[in-house]
């Protein structure tokens, strides 16, 4: 390389080293100076939230390795089988030590690159992959359809309402007696494919929510119909529905949500909120960003 090159090059590097100080010490908890991920999943819920009521609790995000990562490190034997998802959920943009004579930051980065798309609610989190970001790109529908699907868990409360399904069909089923004696092998294959078949249920539900809050905000009506397909192709997923699975399988899940937009209008009368009815909090040492309504 040329002295006229790097003579170029070195004011670019010296301002990237900058912003990346002033990023990390001065403002580290900025939201202009957090991952890009997160301004990506900030902008989307922005449009949703303009167009949707997403009740009145705060609702946090975050970003992390996600399975293939949790995959890696057991394959490597460095966690025991139900220890695996700490490393799933670290904190991708952070710098660890070695393990076992392997470099986690490797095996982070090979998580990126390898992964899927992937997303997860509970208890008030969103949790996505980061390697969702690079598959799905800069695509905003695509990704509008995974963070609505995972937000219509938490506004309708989906793992409450399994959990007292599950109840209620267990004691109709004389599963939930008394003075029943210990499970046997049987009844707790028919409790997991009871479990499966509600979760099942829950989902399909949770694509025709999520479905409706992108659509209030503006989202073309086919976007998760496009997403279903898309995820389909990109994961390999099974299009027919297995019994033992939490999700239907690709043609069930289509087919139900096709049936839905067929009838479904847009409320055109809904009312724009206010931007200043809610607001934004990054914590980069917990790497979460924060939605919090605004009374």
């Amino acid at each position: 390389m040329s002295k006229k090159h790097k003579n170029k090059l070195f004011p670019i590097f010296f301002t990237s080293l900058l912003f990346g100080f002033f990023a990390n010490n001065i403002f580290p908890n900025s939201i202009y100076f957090m991952p890009k991920e997160y301004k990506h999943i900030k902008n989307i819920v922005n449009k949703i939230a303009s167009k949707n009521e997403l009740g009145s609790e705060k609702i946090l995000f975050t970003v992390t390795n996600g399975s293939y990562m949790t995959w890696n490190t057991k394959s490597l034997d460095l966690c025991k089988e139900d220890e695996c998802w700490y490393f799933n959920n670290l904190n991708p943009y952070k710098k660890y030590k070695g393990i076992k004579g392997f470099n986690i930051n490797e095996l982070s980065k090979q998580a990126y690159l390898y992964g899927g798309i992937e997303g997860y609610a509970w208890n008030k989190i969103v949790w996505i992959s980061r390697s969702t970001f690079r598959s799905i790109g800069e695509n905003d529908e695509l990704l509008g359809c995974l963070i609505g699907h995972e937000l219509s868990h938490i506004i309708f409360d989906d793992h409450i309402k399994e959990s007292l399904l599950l109840s209620s069909k267990m004691l109709d089923m004389g599963m939930l007696e008394n003075n029943k004696p210990n499970k046997d092998e049987k009844e707790s294959e028919e409790k997991e494919l009871l479990k499966m078949e509600i979760s099942r249920r829950t989902e399909s539900e949770a694509d025709i929510n999520g479905t409706k809050l992108l659509i209030n905000a503006g989202f073309p009506k086919d976007t998760c119909l496009n997403f279903l397909t898309y995820i389909t192709k990109s994961e390999k997923l099974d299009t027919k529905t297995d019994p033992n699975s939490t999700h239907p399988g690709y043609l069930e899940r289509y087919s139900a949500l096709e049936k839905f937009l067929e009838k479904y209008q847009v409320n055109k009368e809904l009312k724009v909120y206010n931007s200043n009815k809610w607001r934004w909090e990054f914590n980069r040492e917990l790497n979460i960003l924060t939605f919090i309504p605004l009374k």
